[in-house]
C-alpha cells in the first residue's frame, strides 16, 4: 500500500476542494444522464496516457524568465502502489505553470458531468516558501494547447484554481476535486488536466510535488 506509514495522516488531512460556481451542475440531457464511465490512474505503468507540459513547452512562454520546471515519472513518493508523478518545480521569477493533461472517452457528444479527483503530496506549509503555489485543474472539450496568463482575472486562462498547495498541517497528501459540465468533441472525447501554478518565489532550488491516484468520472 503506497504511503502506508502516512495513511492515517493523509486521510485526516484530506481536503476535497471543489471549484465554486461549476460544482454539481445539473444536466437535463437524457444522453448525459445515461452515460457513465470511470477512469483511474495510479501511474504504475508510466504516465498512462497523460502528457506533461509547462507554459514553456506548450505554446509561447508567458513569464519574464525561464523556470525550467518539469514533470517526471517517479518512485520517490507514491500515495498508493509504487509510482507517482513528480512535479519538479521552481519559481525564480514568481511565474510559471506545470501540468499534465489527457483525453478520455465520454461515450457521447451530448453534455456530460465530469468529476476529476486526485491526490497531491505537498512539502509546503500555508504561507511558507512555495506555500502560495495554487493547485489547478481543467475539464473541457479540448486540451489547453497554449496556456496564457489572464491579466484581467489574474490566473492562467482555462484553468480553475482549486486551492493552495500549502496547508496549515504542513507536508502531506491532500485530495483535490473539480466538477464541471463539459460538451465532448465530435469524437465523443473530453480533456482533463491537473497541475500547479507557480506563484511564489523559490529561488533557484527545485521543490518536488507528487500527484497520484487520479480518478475521472464521466456521467
Amino acid at each position: 500500500m503506497k504511503g502506508q506509514t502516512m495513511a492515517g495522516k493523509a486521510f485526516g488531512r484530506a481536503c476535497s476542494l471543489i471549484a465554486a460556481g461549476i460544482a454539481a451542475v445539473a444536466l437535463t440531457s437524457p444522453a448525459a444522464a445515461a452515460t457513465t464511465g470511470t477512469y483511474q490512474f495510479g501511474y504504475e505503468n508510466g504516465f498512462e496516457g497523460w502528457t506533461a507540459k509547462t507554459d514553456e513547452t506548450a505554446g509561447a512562454p508567458d513569464c519574464d524568465g525561464r523556470h525550467g520546471s518539469s514533470v517526471l515519472h517517479s518512485a520517490d513518493k507514491p500515495h498508493n502502489g509504487t509510482k507517482s508523478l513528480d512535479f519538479k518545480l521552481r519559481s525564480p521569477h514568481d511565474c510559471g505553470l506545470a501540468y499534465v493533461d489527457r483525453k478520455v472517452d465520454a461515450g457521447t457528444t451530448a453534455p456530460v458531468r465530469v468529476t476529476l479527483s486526485f491526490w497531491l503530496w505537498s512539502p509546503d506549509y500555508d504561507g511558507g516558501t512555495g506555500g502560495t503555489f495554487k493547485v489547478l485543474a481543467h475539464a473541457g472539450t479540448g486540451c489547453v494547447i497554449d496556456p496564457h496568463w489572464d491579466d484581467v482575472n489574474g490566473g492562467w486562462a482555462d484553468f480553475v484554481e482549486l486551492g493552495s498547495a500549502g496547508h496549515a498541517e504542513g507536508p502531506g497528501w491532500y485530495n483535490y476535486r473539480l466538477q464541471a459540465a463539459v460538451t465532448p468533441d465530435a469524437n465523443g472525447q473530453i480533456c482533463v488536466s491537473q497541475g500547479i501554478k507557480l506563484s511564489s518565489t523559490t529561488g533557484e532550488d527545485f521543490k518536488h510535488y507528487y500527484f497520484d491516484d487520479t480518478r475521472v468520472t464521466v456521467g
